[in-house]
This record gives C-alpha cells, structure tokens and sequence, in this order.
C-alpha cells in the first residue's frame, strides 16, 4: 500500500474514533441505526464520488482529440464511476434487506 493511501486511512480512523467511543448500542435496534447510519453515509460518500468520476471521464472524452490512450484512461474512468454507482445502489439494497430480515424477529 502507497504510504499516502496509508496515511489517509490512519487519519481518516484516528477522526471517527471519537464516533464509535459515544456510539455503544444498548440494545439491538441501537445498533440496528448505528449501521443504518454507517451504510447511509457510505452510500452518500461513494456515490458523490462516482458522479464526480462520470463528469471527470466526460471531460476526458472531450478533450481527447482522438488519442487513443487519452480515450482508454477516459473509458476506465467511466467504467470505475458506473461501478461506483452500482456499489451505492447495492449498498441501499443491502441495508433495506438487512433492515426488513432483523426486523421480522
């Protein structure tokens, strides 16, 4: 791993530390929203950043000119933002089947 990626992770742990130190759940439907709440925020962050690839990849395109491999990084970026997509929309679809599957009990 680069040491920058490491770095980003340390801190970005290190800042929500002080989030899972008030979040102790004292009974199932605590932790139910303390996850609900966890997988919003992903799915919020990650498709954000999906989008901001697809218009990335969008302007790519334009300013390719017909070069071959600006072309190819442009179609990866598109490639990885839809993939972005499809992971929120998965996320949201995962907390609603875990939602319905821990509510029945």
């Amino acid at each position: 791993m680069r040491p920058r990626t490491l770095t980003a992770l340390t801190a970005t742990a290190f800042a929500l530390l002080p989030l899972f130190a008030f979040a102790q759940p004292r009974s199932v439907q605590d932790l139910l929203n303390l996850v609900t709440a966890i997988v919003g925020w992903f799915e919020t962050i990650i498709f954000a950043i999906a989008i901001i690839m697809i218009f990335v990849s969008a302007f790519m395109f334009l300013t390719a000119a017909g070069n071959e491999e600006k072309v190819g990084t442009a179609r990866k970026s598109l490639t990885w933002g839809l993939v972005g997509i499809a992971v929120a929309l998965f996320a949201r679809v995962a907390k609603e089947f875990v939602q319905n599957a821990l509510q029945r009990r």
